[in-house]
């Protein structure tokens, strides 16, 4: 088994874990705080999405620079000084935003931001460490840590339930953020010992590295505003709703979103792996590789859209006072398999062929069109389900776009995958019209079926006779 494979499924096998901790923060959260709560909680996890604008692009400029190196070839004495500029930088926006939060926010939303303060050195020093583990291929470590904090994030849950259920006492949102820092800072702690030989030791002055930080992040930055675009468009929806409507609409709207990560957390599996192995691609394996993955991509994603019809089913039974989510999931549901095809494979493309730059600047662009997308369906509508509409037709503007240049670049023909993403979408709008959401199901799983074996019959013919020929010489290399 190669390498990338297994590292894959390493990943894989540790995303299940995350995949059943957000089945219970999915369902468990939203049921014992309720509607008005969980939108506080909610735009609590907005603001988060945003978090990685306090570094500055200094980890992006580590990622570009370093991406092709193994862990030995890091300097430890250069990166314990490193990690000095990025702890400085976190606690100084800390206390900025705190100090910010007493002086302009009152009620509810001061608490908010003053926690959202709290978490930034806990959140992004996790993510620093992190993106080494990666771009290092320490994939064991990486997936440790998806299991560690999958396990205390469902202590975390467990704990609020029974309290809900017991009433031990007051149960509302902030508890739940103080258990979410709680165990981002001991996630943290965890990094910190892993990598002490990166934090611990002889550094360099930090008056000798400043050149050398502003480098770091002068590369970084069109990287970390390039991933902010990338945000930004796929929350600009949420923010326009957490904006404009009251916190009780906001919170619906936001279930509807989070019962999506349930696939996307899957789809990470693959984003986690591919910039380091594509990094260390030539020209000729890159454009090789990419009709291939996004093929695959899209055929993994259609099939875990059929989850909608059982998310229905539970949803009616168990959480009622969410029922008003589900025209909202009927509608961004299909937005999983655009949005994952372009930040999961061709941003990394991007980033991988030194085109970054380029990217940011077609985000931007994508960034304004979603704006005032949102902006004319709020106006003329004053609907949530318009502005949930309108973010589908921008995600599929935002993947038309982003590709153009990839198949420019490597002389791609990818209409095929284009094509077949289409259809699903149509599919899925067409059959999930059914009521009786069993029968959907059903139907949902055949068409599929169906389809993706007339679009890609010779690949899957090819992959099974890879796997055969594989099988055989294993045997062979057994006896």
């Amino acid at each position: 088994m190669s390498k990338t494979i297994k590292s894959i499924i390493l990943v894989t096998i540790s995303n299940i874990f995350t995949i059943l901790a957000g089945i219970l923060v999915g369902f468990v959260v939203p049921k014992v705080l309720g509607v008005l709560d969980y939108g506080y909680y909610k735009t609590f996890t907005l603001y988060l999405s945003y978090i990685g604008i306090f570094s500055l692009g200094i980890v992006d400029g580590i990622v570009l620079i370093y991406g092709d190196k193994d862990y030995g070839e890091l300097g430890e004495r250069k990166f314990r000084t490193f990690f000095r500029w990025y702890l400085l930088i976190h606690v100084f926006f800390t206390l900025l935003i705190i100090s910010g939060s007493f002086l302009f926010l009152k009620g509810e939303y001061r608490i908010i931001f003053i926690l959202y303060a709290l978490d930034i050195v806990a959140s992004n020093v996790t993510g620093y460490f992190q993106q080494i583990s990666q771009i290092t291929q320490r994939f064991k470590e990486y997936s440790l840590r998806n299991v560690i904090k999958s396990v205390l994030t469902s202590l975390s849950v467990l704990f609020i339930y029974l309290v809900y259920k017991f009433g031990w006492f007051s149960l509302d949102y902030k508890l739940y953020i103080y258990l979410t820092l709680i165990v981002n800072y001991t996630l943290t702690l965890w990094y910190v010992f892993s990598y002490k030989n990166l934090i611990v030791g002889e550094h360099d002055s930090l008056k000798d590295t400043f050149k050398e930080v502003i480098k770091l992040i002068l590369t970084g930055f069109p990287l970390l505003f390039a991933n902010l675009c990338s945000t930004l468009i796929l929350t600009m929806d949420k923010q326009f709703v957490n904006v404009l409507f009251d916190i009780e609409t906001f919170g619906k709207y936001a279930f509807a979103y989070n019962m999506l990560t349930l696939v996307t957390v899957a789809t990470s599996a693959v984003s986690s792996v591919l910039y380091p192995i594509l990094r260390r691609s030539s020209q000729k394996e890159l454009k090789s590789k990419y009709s291939n993955i996004i093929a695959s991509l899209l055929m993994f994603v259609f099939l875990g859209i059929a989850l909608y019809y059982p998310l229905c089913i539970f949803i009616e039974y168990f959480l009622p006072n969410y029922l008003d989510s589900l025209l909202i999931l009927r509608i961004i549901f299909p937005g999983l398999a655009i949005s994952s095809c372009v930040t999961v494979v061709m941003h990394n493309y991007y980033k991988s062929t030194g085109d970054n730059l380029k990217y940011f600047h077609k985000s931007l662009i994508i960034l304004f069109i979603a704006f005032l997308t949102d902006l004319l369906a709020y106006y003329l509508f004053k609907s949530t389900i318009t502005i949930s509409m309108g973010s589908i037709i921008v995600m599929l503007i935002w993947y038309v776009f982003v590709e153009y240049d990839l198949k420019k670049k490597f002389n791609i023909k990818n209409a095929k995958n284009f094509i077949y993403l289409i259809i699903n979408v149509a599919m899925f709008y067409l059959i999930s019209e059914i009521d009786i959401y069993y029968l959907g199901f059903i139907i949902q799983i055949c068409a599929y079926a169906l389809v993706t074996f007339l679009f890609y019959k010779n690949e899957i013919r090819k992959y099974i006779d890879f796997r055969k020929k594989r099988k055989k010489v294993k045997d062979k290399e057994k006896l």
